[in-house]
């Protein structure tokens, strides 16, 4: 019984993912407005979005690139290190405000690092599960590693957060395109990022897209930790009984 209750809330949470992913994509394409006239944005993945709205390669409206790892066996990269280095590990959170692993101005005057002024959107270019294709706002001054690409507006005319909910809208659609064969298998590429054609509303409507989001999304958020905390707690209760049947309480 026990089996199958964490098996339905494990389900339960699944679900509870692809809503969050399916709001955040209603949001950008078609905006919040139900009655807005629509036309053909030209975008296979986009559809119709509404009549008003533009629709701009992201390579118009932002600066993209990566990083790289500077040698390890190198003290003189990472001893006494002050400059945060990220890795793709960090796309899995909401977003970055601090780095677990700093490198010298050695590093950053030799290994070509780019250094990435706040705020700015990171995707995981590579990775095991659902890493690849993941973003992440930065809020902190940093560089990244060969396995991160950053995408930093240099239009006034594209918030922050819309452009991280746009690439979080993506999502599904840069891992498909990342599974093509020859040397980019299981890997998206800063030239798809580039070439990659998004949505832009207008300022206010991108503000108000994104605060929808941010609300929805939290409100989702509790839901799937309270969940969890349910399993974690279904799993102990589980093992105890285990052990009070097999020692002989029971």
């Amino acid at each position: 019984r026990i089996d199958t209750l964490i098996a339905k809330k494990t389900r339960f949470i699944e679900l509870l993912k692809e809503k969050r992913q399916a709001l955040i994509t209603q949001a950008v394409t078609k905006g919040l407005n139900p009655n807005v006239k629509m036309k053909d944005s030209g975008v296979e993945w986009l559809g119709e979005v509404p009549e008003h709205w533009g629709v701009q390669a992201i390579k118009l409206i932002a600066s993209v690139g990566n990083g790289c790892t500077p040698n390890r066996e190198n003290k003189q990269y990472w001893e006494n290190g002050f400059y945060p280095w990220l890795t793709s590990t960090l796309v899995n959170l909401n977003e970055v405000r601090k780095a677990e692993e700093f490198i010298t101005q050695v590093a950053l005057d030799e290994c070509s690092l780019p250094k990435i002024p706040p705020p700015a959107v990171l995707i995981g270019l590579t990775g095991q599960g659902r890493t690849r294709g993941m973003a992440t706002t930065l809020y902190i001054e940093a560089t990244i590693s060969q396995h991160i690409a950053y995408i930093k507006p240099i239009k006034k005319h594209i918030e922050i957060e819309y452009l991280r909910s746009a690439m979080d809208s993506v999502y599904l659609f840069l891992r498909d395109e990342s599974d093509g064969g020859g040397s980019t298998k299981g890997a998206v590429t800063c030239d798809q990022i580039k070439s990659l054609k998004i949505p832009i509303p207008p300022i206010n409507e991108q503000i108000s897209i994104a605060e929808f989001i941010r609300e929805s999304t939290e409100r989702i958020t509790s839901v799937t930790e309270k969940t969890q905390l349910s399993i974690t707690l279904l799993k102990e209760r589980r093992s105890a009984l285990i052990t009070a049947a097999v020692t002989g309480q029971i």
